[in-house]
């Protein structure tokens, strides 16, 4: 195969809970900004499997919600030979648990479809 599908995790960076979590107070909120040369890389287990919710520049986390700014997802074309980065319709609000990972920038996610 050519290319590699693996994303190089940094580290883990933050654990959300969901609609309501407890840990966080309801006037409080963090602010995730990572670095020039790194992303946020946002999932949802299921089970023992863990999918790519999206990934993004930046996300708000409080109380209610983990909201991600200039989130996009990675296309492939149809022989997978090449790969670019797709933006979301929109920013994207989760509500339910989530895990935010602090990822390198890798070259495809520079490029726009």
């Amino acid at each position: 195969m050519r290319g590699s599908r693996r994303v190089r995790v940094m580290k883990r960076f933050y654990d959300f809970s969901g609609r309501g979590d407890t840990s966080i107070a309801n006037d409080k909120y963090y602010l995730l900004e990572p670095d020039p040369g790194a992303v946020l890389l946002v999932t949802q287990t299921f089970g023992k499997a863990e999918f790519i919710i999206c990934y993004c520049k930046s996300a708000i986390i409080e109380k209610w919600g983990c909201y991600c700014f200039d989130s996009f997802r990675r296309a492939y074309d149809p022989g997978f030979t090449c790969c670019w980065a797709e933006p979301t319709d929109s920013d994207l609000m989760i509500y339910h648990s989530v895990t935010v990972y602090l990822v390198f920038e890798e070259e495809w996610m520079r490029r726009r479809a």
